[in-house]
C-alpha cells in the first residue's frame, strides 16, 4: 500500500502563483514493513503581490548609481586634465577619483549615523565640503580650457549624483524621539565598551603567550616581579611588626640604669652588708643586655648601606640570619622559581613534576605568589627548559 500525503489547494482566484517542482516522502508498506522513498513532484505555488514601492526604490537605486559612475567618470577626466600639466597623466587620473569618493563616503557614514545627529551632521558637512572642492576643481579646469560654461555643467554631474543618493537615503532616515535617540545610541556605546574591551583583553592575551613561547625572558620577569611583591610585603610585615619591639625595650633600658644606681647608695650602708650580693642579682638577668643591642642595631643596618660590607655580614648572624625585623629591612627574600628548581634537580633528577612543585613550594617557604595553579604550570616549564639546556649542554 502506498501512501502520498496530501495538501490541500492553496490557490484562489486572482491569487498569483507558479509552477516548481518539489520532493515529498512516498511510503510504501508491505507485510507490516514500511519503505519511505522521495518522490519529485511539480505543484503550484502561491506569490505574493507585487510590492511596487520595492521595484521603484531598486529602479531608483540603480539610476542613482549609473549617475554617479558618469559623475565620477567626468570629474576624473576633468581633474586629471588639470593636474597632468603637472604629474603623470596616470597619477592625475587616480588623483581625479578621490573627489566623487570623498563625498561618497561622507554620504554612507552620515546614513550609518543617521541616529546619532550631531555625527551625522558632522559627516553631512564633510560630504558637502568634498562635492564644492569636486566642483571647483571641475570649473577650473573649463575655465583653463576657455570652456567656462562646460565646466560649470560638467560640475553640476556630482551634484546631481549627490541628490540622488540624499533623497534615496532619505527613505530610511526616521526622525526618533530624543529620549528614543538617547536610548539608542546609550545601548551602541556599551557594545562599542565590550567590544573595544574584548578585543583589548585579546591583544594582550595575544602577546602574553607570544611571550612566553619566544623565550625565557618572560619568564624571567614573572619571577622578579614576583619576588619584588613578596619583598614588599615582608618588608610591610616586618615594619609593623618591630614597631612594638623597638618603642617598648627603650623606656626598659632606660629605666634599668635608674633602678640598677638606687640600691648602689643602699648598699654601701655599714648596716647590712649582705644584701650587695643579692641587689646585683636582678641587674644581671639578661634584660638589659638584649634590649641596648636592639633598638641601636636595627637603625645602624638601614643607615650604614653606604658602609663597607663587613659590618652588614656581622650585623646578619648576631640577628638570626634573617628572622628579626631587621631581615625585612635587608630585603631577603625567598628563592626564585628557577634556583629552587635547580637545588630540586640536583636533589632527585627522577622525581615526578607533583612532586618537584612540592618541593620547591617547600624551598620557597610556602611561596607560590597567590596562584597555586600559574606557579605549578610555571615550575613544569622552568624544569623543561633546565632539562633540555643540560642536553645539550650534555
Amino acid at each position: 500500500m502506498t501512501e502520498t500525503p496530501q495538501t490541500p489547494p492553496t490557490w484562489q482566484p486572482g491569487m498569483r502563483r507558479k509552477r516548481v517542482r518539489v520532493e515529498r516522502p512516498e511510503t510504501t508498506v508491505i507485510d507490516g514493513r514500511p519503505s519511505t522513498r522521495m518522490v519529485t513532484t511539480e505543484e503550484w505555488v502561491a506569490l505574493p503581490p507585487r510590492d511596487w514601492d520595492e521595484i521603484i526604490r531598486r529602479g531608483a537605486t540603480g539610476v542613482a548609481v549609473v549617475v554617479t559612475l558618469l559623475a565620477a567618470a567626468g570629474t576624473t577626466a576633468s581633474v586629471g586634465g588639470l593636474l597632468g600639466r603637472m604629474l603623470h597623466p596616470g597619477v592625475a587620473y587616480a588623483v581625479g577619483a578621490v573627489f566623487t569618493s570623498s563625498w561618497l563616503v561622507c554620504l554612507g557614514i552620515e546614513h550609518i549615523e543617521r541616529v546619532d545627529v550631531d555625527r551625522a551632521a558632522r559627516a553631512r558637512t564633510a560630504g558637502w565640503v568634498m562635492l564644492l572642492i569636486g566642483m571647483g576643481a571641475v570649473i577650473t579646469y573649463g575655465h583653463e580650457m576657455n570652456q567656462l560654461p562646460a565646466g560649470v555643467v560638467g560640475s553640476c554631474l556630482d551634484l546631481a549624483a549627490k541628490g540622488l543618493w540624499w533623497l534615496i537615503m532619505g527613505l530610511d532616515r526616521v526622525q526618533l524621539d530624543a529620549g528614543v535617540a538617547h536610548w539608542v545610541a546609550e545601548q551602541e556605546q556599551h557594545m562599542a565598551g565590550r567590544f573595544l574591551l574584548g578585543t583589548r583583553l585579546a591583544r594582550l592575551n595575544r602577546r602574553a603567550v607570544q611571550m612566553r613561547a619566544s623565550g625565557p625572558e618572560f619568564q624571567a620577569a614573572e619571577a622578579i616581579l614576583a619576588q619584588a611583591a613578596n619583598q614588599v610585603q615582608l618588608t610591610a610585615a616586618d615594619t609593623s611588626g618591630q614597631a612594638a619591639p623597638v618603642s617598648a625595650p627603650a623606656p626598659a633600658a632606660a629605666q634599668a640604669p635608674v633602678s640598677g644606681p638606687v640600691p648602689d647608695p643602699s648598699g654601701p650602708a655599714p648596716s647590712t652588708p649582705t644584701p650587695p650580693p643579692a641587689a646585683p642579682t636582678p641587674p644581671t638577668t639578661p634584660m638589659p643586655p638584649p634590649a641596648s643591642p636592639a633598638p641601636t642595631t636595627p637603625p645602624a643596618t638601614p643607615a650604614g648601606t653606604g658602609a663597607s660590607g663587613s659590618s652588614e655580614q656581622q650585623a646578619e648572624p648576631e640577628h638570626g640570619g634573617g628572622q628579626g625585623g631587621a631581615s625585612g629591612l635587608r630585603s631577603v627574600g625567598p628563592l626564585s622559581i628557577a634556583a629552587a628548581v635547580r637545588q630540586a634537580r640536583t636533589e632527585d633528577p627522577e622525581q615526578s613534576d607533583a612532586d618537584m612543585v612540592d618541593r620547591v613550594l617547600e624551598l620557597r617557604g610556602g611561596d607560590d605568589g597567590g596562584n597555586r595553579l600559574k606557579f605549578t604550570d610555571t615550575v613544569t616549564r622552568t624544569r623543561r627548559r633546565q632539562e633540555a639546556k643540560d642536553r645539550k649542554t650534555a
